[in-house]
């Protein structure tokens, strides 16, 4: 099925996004509450603790979740891109909260 709106789209994966969303919040602003206690020294285990986050996420949604895939695809959106967006989008935001923090503090 191909969108003539982007914005279906885009609603379409944020509903597969919420299914973590929470989670992937809440390692986000400890993340960021480390990075402004501790400085640029910790931003290295930091994203590598995201990144890490980020896999189990996705192990435990394949996991648990793995049927729910093929309503995406019914709807036209393949678990490829279903992840890289939402995976590139979640590690993007903490990185541009990171970037905010370091110039404000």
């Amino acid at each position: 099925m191909n969108y003539k709106y982007p914005i279906k789209k885009l609603s379409i994966i944020y509903s597969f996004y919420r299914s973590f969303l929470v989670f992937s919040t809440f390692i986000s602003f400890w993340c960021l509450y480390l990075f402004y206690e501790n400085g640029v020294s910790i931003l290295r285990n930091l994203i590598w603790f995201k990144i890490a986050t980020l896999a189990l996420t996705y192990y435990f949604i394949n996991e648990f979740k793995g049927k729910e895939y093929y309503y995406y695809q019914n709807l036209g959106i393949s678990k490829l891109v279903l992840w890289t967006s939402t995976l590139l989008f979640d590690f993007l935001l903490m990185i541009f909260f990171i970037f905010l923090i370091s110039q404000f503090k």
